[in-house]
């Protein structure tokens, strides 16, 4: 049986290794990003997606309006 030398073994184990650790940190980093972006429904306010689903169904429906950016900020993101 030969034996592997440990230089060798480092040196073929370190590629890999450090590939599984930049993995690992870019996954983090995007997870963190998408949570800052993207959050979870539960964290809505309860009226907002009520009021998102209210306007989704006046879509459907034909009923659509249409807001400028302001005021779209007054409608849906005003703090209560």
């Amino acid at each position: 049986m030969k034996m592997v030398n440990e230089g060798e073994l480092v040196e073929r184990l370190a590629p890999l290794i450090e590939e599984r650790i930049r993995y690992k940190i870019v996954r983090s980093i995007i997870d963190a990003l998408e949570e800052q972006f993207y959050p979870p429904e539960e964290t809505f306010r309860e009226e907002f997606v009520k009021r998102v689903e209210e306007a989704e169904k006046r879509v459907k429906e034909g009923k659509s309006k249409r807001y400028s950016y302001d005021d779209f900020k007054k409608e849906f993101l005003a703090e209560e």
